[in-house]
């Protein structure tokens, strides 16, 4: 499967309060997957988030009192306007209204954060074309965070192979491709990463998920 062009559908489609829903809905509205990492972000860091959302990551660093730069990349306009306008007036946070897979832009970022499954939207030769990216926007010793479900949750979508997931919505279908632990690891060393650390954790609903941190 190719996901992520099939899924742009989705994402424009979705309104904000539905995309809101499934955040709750999986466990993440108090951000324990944040919380769990973020003795790893400096505060000063410069950060870079790939499909930001609705903000909610931005949110929760400026509420830890971050100083350093954030950069948002969002590809859907209806979320792009909601980052413009709630980030309107501050410095620290640029929304770029992007594809970041199809971006030449050069970034020196410390941290990118890759959650709340969006791996998930590519396919596995579109994850490993993308981990070379982040890969190359990292200054050395960075770290990129991806988290994402264990191959063992079981949930409403259709699994058309083991790791191959189809879900159709009112908005569009979602094709996705879910890495395995071997796969993770392939991807960090063809990229050039030096390490990757998986840490498993519930989400707040009891969601399997594993946070991967991967070091530069």
């Amino acid at each position: 499967m190719s996901g992520n062009e099939t899924n742009k559908q989705f994402y424009r489609n979705v309104p904000f309060e539905v995309f809101e829903g499934l955040t709750k809905q999986g466990g993440f509205a108090n951000c324990k997957d944040l919380m769990l990492i973020a003795d790893q972000i400096p505060s000063e860091a410069k950060v870079i988030e790939l499909g930001a959302g609705y903000g909610r990551c931005v949110d929760f660093l400026l509420a830890q009192k971050h100083t350093g730069s954030i950069v948002a990349i969002e590809q859907s306009l209806p979320m792009v306007n909601v980052l413009n306008e709630k980030y309107k007036g501050i410095s620290s946070v640029t929304v770029l209204s992007k594809d970041f897979s199809a971006m030449d832009d050069a970034f020196q970022a410390d941290v990118i954060l890759w959650i709340f499954s969006g791996m998930l939207d590519f396919s596995k030769q579109e994850q490993i074309a993308v981990l070379k990216k982040t890969r190359s926007w990292l200054v050395k010793g960075g770290k990129l965070f991806i988290d994402i479900p264990q191959l063992s949750e079981l949930t409403i979508a259709r699994y058309t192979t083991a790791q191959d997931i189809l879900m159709e919505t009112p908005y569009g279908s979602i094709e996705t491709f879910l890495p395995s632990i071997e796969d993770m690891n392939e991807y960090a060393l063809n990229a050039g990463y030096s390490s990757i650390s998986p840490l498993n954790y519930d989400s707040d609903t009891g969601k399997k998920r594993t946070m991967f941190m991967f070091i530069a």
